[in-house]
């Protein structure tokens, strides 16, 4: 990964939240940019922080109109965002579980919303047992 303030590289401990700074340095760097642009601007308070990726959060338009949709449409938002969250390579190795397991829940939710016909959505037909006996002779 890449260090936000110095650009060096850097290896993620894993531990905890994301790293975003190679060193306490960078770190202690940011904290004092970050507090020298609010006097600037004018803010008293810290704003919120900010994400890694500007689709990690959700803004106040997209979360009302996620809350207006029905929780068929909430669950297949939720399986899509775990889906690339899986497939980031910037997700640490230690959440990948968590997330995985999250995944299979919301789409056995999903499945039984549907019916319970997990193929439907793959495109895959199911064949029968019968199809594959075979006489011995």
């Amino acid at each position: 990964m890449l260090c936000e303030i110095c650009g060096g590289e850097f290896r993620p401990s894993g531990h905890g939240r994301r790293q975003r700074y190679c060193s306490e340095s960078c770190r202690n760097k940011a904290k004092y940019r970050r507090r020298k642009a609010r006097m600037q601007t004018g803010e008293t308070k810290p704003s919120a922080p900010t994400a890694a990726h500007p689709s990690d959060d959700l803004d106040r338009r997209q979360f009302e109109r996620m809350m207006d949709d029905g929780i068929e449409d909430i669950l297949r938002l939720n399986r899509d965002r775990l889906k690339t969250a899986l497939q980031d390579p910037s997700t640490p190795a230690n959440a990948l579980p968590g997330i995985s397991r999250q995944l299979i829940a919301v789409c056995e939710r999903l499945d039984a919303i549907d019916g319970g016909d997990l193929l439907a959505d793959t495109g895959m037909e199911e064949v029968s047992d019968d199809a594959y006996h075979a006489e011995i002779v």
